[in-house]
């Protein structure tokens, strides 16, 4: 406890080292945070668009209910096909009448004749959309086939994008932070030399003289991962809301509290481990410890 007053105190003397190397913790972890709330959102609405139909098939309206349940079997039997589910023309206008309640001018004069039956195609793969909608076209009874093929692609792309350059940006910015400490905790080393000789003759312990140098880059972890944490929690619970009803009926939001404070120790281990390593090769570095 005493040598942590004693750090805190050597901190004073220069604030604004010990703010850079603060700041650029604070920044490589705000930006962390962002970009695994960003893959973990992403992955969250890519696995509710999977689990939707993947691909709906309309009938022309002369077909009769033996020859559906016949093409039913038959997409089943491909088994690419998780689930087939087929919608009358009475669900069909039950369906309508849910999504277009608050227009009461959509819902005049429209009853189950004008809507066709369908069924729902769910599969196990994205990939196996195309064969799916393949088979499902050549049926001479089908009249419109639609896929979000293009869609799911997109944001599986997306997806992939945003982890490969979450990555390497995060990377990037480990880096600049480990050698900013590296630096700062360098500075400090060379402006205490003297002290540090003086304790030397005295018998201090290599242990002794270095624990200040190490509490020091502990700090910079926490505090900077602790200020990342506060301000990622405080921008989503601004703005979630709006995020929320922009995704709809895909459940997002809000993210539990157990989930950033798992992310702030998850970051500050990560964020200590930088520090003590950072502190380790400044202290080799400039007093071959």
């Amino acid at each position: 406890m005493k040598q942590i007053k004693q750090t805190v105190k050597l901190l004073r003397r220069s604030p604004y080292q010990a703010l850079a190397a603060t700041l650029a913790m604070s920044l490589t972890f705000l930006v962390s945070s962002i970009f695994l709330i960003l893959i973990i959102g992403g992955q969250i609405v890519l696995n509710y668009i999977e689990q939707r139909p993947q691909v709906i098939a309309f009938f022309k309206d002369d077909t009769n209910q033996t020859r559906i349940n016949e093409i039913i079997s038959e997409i089943k039997s491909t088994n690419i096909a998780k689930d087939v589910k087929y919608v009358s023309k009475e669900e069909a206008l039950a369906i309508y009448k849910e999504r277009n309640k608050d227009d009461p001018l959509l819902l005049e004069s429209v009853t189950a004749d004008f809507l066709p039956a369908s069924i729902d195609i769910s599969v196990y793969k994205v990939s196996d959309i195309a064969q799916v909608t393949k088979v499902t076209k050549e049926k001479a009874e089908i009249d419109k086939v639609i896929t979000p093929e293009n869609l799911v692609q997109e944001l599986t792309k997306w997806t992939q994008t945003i982890r490969f350059g979450g990555i390497i940006f995060v990377s990037a910015l480990v880096v600049i932070s480990f050698l900013i400490i590296v630096m700062v905790i360098g500075m400090r080393i060379a402006l205490r030399k003297e002290e540090i000789a003086i304790m030397n003759l005295v018998g201090a312990t290599k242990w002794y003289i270095s624990r200040p140098f190490f509490i020091e880059g502990a700090l910079y972890g926490i505090i900077g991962a602790s200020i990342a944490i506060f301000f990622v929690y405080t921008i989503l619970l601004f703005y979630s809301p709006n995020i929320q009803h922009f995704l709809g009926p895909i459940q997002v939001f809000p993210i539990s509290p157990l989930f950033f404070i798992y992310l702030w120790l998850s970051e500050i281990f990560v964020a200590v481990l930088l520090g003590l390593v950072g502190a380790a090769i400044a202290l080799y570095r400039y007093l071959k410890f």
